[in-house]
């Protein structure tokens, strides 16, 4: 976790202030976060994060047809569950 952490710090500094998309592929797999006292989906950390450094950030469960609007697409492909 930590080391996805740096990395979505490092891309979001190039990034500042840019559009992007966050595709959540997998919505129904949900885990319990008790720092929100609620279950999150995977995309969650990753735009509070980038709501947080300034972006402009659209999610959803469809990958648009066209990208050219944004600057950065984080496809979000689920999590490994034993």
């Amino acid at each position: 976790m930590k080391i996805l952490s740096v990395i979505l710090l490092a891309v979001s500094a190039l990034c500042l202030g840019s559009d992007v998309y966050i595709y959540n592929y997998d919505q129904v797999d949900l885990i319990w976060d008790p720092a929100v006292g609620d279950s999150i989906d995977t995309g969650y950390w990753v735009e509070q994060t980038l709501l947080s450094l300034g972006d402009n950030v659209d999610s959803g469960t469809e990958l648009p047809a066209d990208l050219s609007s944004y600057d950065a697409v984080f496809m979000m492909m689920g999590m490994y569950t034993c």
